[in-house]
């Protein structure tokens, strides 16, 4: 097949896009992505990219085509700019750009929904099937993330989002809560599939003489409870802090933070305020080829979301990264994320954005032996290899992309 992935984010992003590129061209397909200039999450663009630098790439045997880009820069307004330019610049890019009509389009789709718009045109443009891949939900998403109140607006996303999600050939979900939240616009169940996140394969167990690079230098005493991916305000450092203060004093132990992101700069700020400098070793962004040795060094991972009603539907990426590298997990979830980390027996949880809970987990965690621990890590990878193997997943993607191609 001749697949076009439209996304605002590909490679050097750390996104499940990459892989999900990656992987088709593996099985014999043709891959071009139409995607932004780079810039998540710091909200200006990667250095070596720009609207006039390293526009088209082939990577891994992937076309890659940039369109010029508004970066999601650091307030509200330049962030709407961003999500609303994209779907126009894209349509032109691939009509522009792409030599050969595609079989099949995938609009992957974390925020925003806008990004449909590209495929949507393009169906109409060359008649190519459009699937979605949906991450975020919409209107939900925005109006939390830009907390837009006005009635008026909020119906208007409404009905603009209703028409986005009936415009697809075939919509799939990132989890199995999500299907109600699409068929409520009147998209039959039929038309809606789960696809979950998977690992790249470079996620996997690393024993301790294989650790390398960066994660070699990496300093704290104590219990190492580490927290890998975007620092935002959806991740609830407000919680993490809070619990970091009913610890501090109690036991011996150091968070570490894998990552960056647009609250970083806050989070620091009043983590200094407090005095709790000593507890946390920030130690910036790495290419997610690194973090399965930063994993290796944990005595457990974290991962935290606010208690958001949308947010409950969803599970992290982060989540079947964790998993796969075999480590134990202590997940400040409400819904999926958190039934899922039960169900897998992977590590305890905490409801979203209860400090004290989670500061009990971790206290838990640190009491429980060192073998204990190990079990809870395999017991993890075994529910990752059983549910969310890269095989199982791609399997049922591509399976999906051919029939909506008609290539099968």
């Amino acid at each position: 097949m001749r697949v076009l992935l439209l996304s605002q984010y590909f490679y050097p992003e750390q996104f499940s896009n990459n892989e999900i590129a990656r992987e088709l061209v593996r099985r014999g397909h043709k891959v071009s992505v139409v995607c932004c200039v780079p810039n998540y999450p710091s909200g200006a663009f990667t250095r070596g990219y720009s609207n006039s630098e390293r526009r088209i790439e082939l990577w891994e045997g992937v076309s890659i085509y940039r369109t010029r880009t508004i970066p999601r820069g650091k307030s509200a307004l330049q962030l709407i700019a961003n999500y609303a330019f994209f779907p126009f610049a894209a349509s032109w890019t691939a009509i522009r750009r792409l030599k050969h009509k595609p079989d099949v389009s995938f609009v992957s789709m974390p925020s925003p929904l806008l990004q449909a718009l590209a495929g949507i045109f393009l169906k109409w443009w060359w008649k190519t099937p459009c699937v979605y891949w949906v991450q975020d939900i919409w209107p939900e998403s925005v109006t939390y993330t830009l907390r837009i109140n006005n009635r008026f607006v909020r119906r208007m996303l409404e009905w603009l989002c209703g028409w986005i999600y009936r415009q697809a050939d075939h919509i799939f979900v990132q989890s199995d809560a999500f299907p109600d939240m699409i068929t409520r616009f009147g998209v039959p169940r039929d038309r809606i599939k789960t696809l979950p996140n998977t690992a790249p394969p470079t996620y996997r167990p690393i024993r301790p003489e294989e650790v390398s690079g960066a994660a070699q230098r990496v300093s704290g005493s104590g219990f190492r409870l580490m927290f890998a991916g975007n620092i935002g305000e959806s991740q609830d450092f407000d919680t993490i802090i809070e619990a970091a203060q009913i610890l501090n004093g109690q036991v011996d132990m150091t968070w570490i933070i894998i990552g960056s992101g647009r609250d970083e700069v806050r989070v620091r700020e009043k983590i200094k305020s407090l005095g709790l400098e000593h507890c946390f070793n920030f130690m910036g962004r790495f290419p997610e080829e690194e973090m399965p040795s930063f994993f290796a060094i944990a005595d457990a991972l974290l991962v935290s979301l606010k208690s958001i009603p949308i947010f409950s539907l969803t599970v992290p990426y982060k989540v079947q990264c964790y998993l796969a590298c075999g480590k134990p997990i202590i997940a400040a979830l409400d819904g999926e994320g958190k039934r899922i980390v039960e169900e897998a027996g992977a590590g305890l949880t905490a409801s979203a954005s209860n400090p004290s809970e989670l500061a009990n987990a971790i206290k838990l965690m640190i009491d429980m032996s060192p073998e204990n621990r190990t079990t809870l890590g395999q017991s993890g990878l075994a529910y990752f290899e059983a549910n969310y193997a890269r095989e199982i997943v791609y399997d049922i993607l591509e399976t999906e992309l051919r029939t909506q191609a008609k290539t099968i």
